[in-house]
């Protein structure tokens, strides 16, 4: 009776990784591709285009770019948002979810509107440096995701330590230092990581907030594949996808996704 449940799930399970997977196959096929043209490697595979991807001075400016961007980005929403998880966490006053809400509400907004709205706004102020008003964005696209990250590891913070560490007399500030922030080490490594994964794959907003002084290394992607169809935009996406997915089993090795999103 239960044989039959479990090999459909199985199949299903199957179908949907292939599914997931299956788009990244083609495009590393492609990227190692010895052709001119985008194909699969029939003649064995080339990393010519990885050497070619190098060789591109618009593709590594960019690339440090948003290196720069995601590392600010990332270290500006992790003061904040243990800031805001700080204050949220194991409290309970009147509105308490509203708040939440509202540090959550750019993951329910769409890209493109929130873009068109920070770029209307540093438009009527006269902001046009590229690179601060990208660093606003990415943080405030960023922040979500650490502040719920923060949350789920202070709620489970061993409270205990905390109260003996205050009856022995340590202050508040030596409490935090000494106790809560040493066990908020995986939390906020793993917050940090995921902001900056975030910031540095974003396409939407910066696609908005960029100009010809300041590109990120997706929006460069983007324009250099709206002109060109040759391999080089998918060595430069494998890189990319390799580099977060690198990231992620990272933190799940080190302290485990579940332990922390939970």
């Amino acid at each position: 009776m239960n044989a039959r449940p479990s090999r459909l799930l199985v199949l299903w399970t199957a179908l949907v990784t292939l599914f997931i997977l299956g788009p990244l196959v083609m495009v590393l096929l492609v990227s190692l591709t010895p052709r001119d043209y985008v194909s699969l490697p029939e003649g064995g595979p080339s990393l010519r285009w990885y050497a070619a991807m190098l060789a591109r001075p618009e593709f590594v400016d960019a690339a440090l770019n948003s290196l720069w961007l995601a590392l600010a980005a990332a270290g500006s929403a992790l003061a904040l948002g243990l800031a805001a998880a700080l204050g949220i966490a194991g409290r309970d006053f009147a509105g308490r979810g509203l708040l939440l809400g509202v540090l959550m509400s750019p993951l329910f907004v769409p890209l493109i509107l929130s873009a068109l709205a920070i770029l209307a706004v540093f438009s009527s102020w006269g902001w046009t440096h590229q690179p601060s008003r990208l660093f606003v964005a990415h943080t405030a696209l960023t922040l979500p995701y650490v502040v719920r990250t923060l949350v789920a590891s202070l709620a489970a913070l061993d409270r205990r330590q905390l109260l003996a560490a205050r009856n022995l007399g340590a202050g508040p500030w030596r409490c935090f230092l000494r106790v809560t922030l040493p066990q908020l080490g995986p939390g906020l490594f793993a917050a940090g990581l995921f902001a900056f994964i975030v910031s540095f794959d974003d396409v939407g907003l910066s696609l908005f907030l960029t100009g010809t002084g300041f590109s990120t290394l997706p929006v460069q992607l983007f324009s250099y594949a709206s002109y060109n169809s040759d391999p080089t935009i998918a060595a430069v996406s494998v890189t990319m996808v390799a580099l977060s997915f690198a990231a992620v089993i990272l933190v799940e090795r080190g302290f485990g996704l579940q332990r922390l999103m939970r």
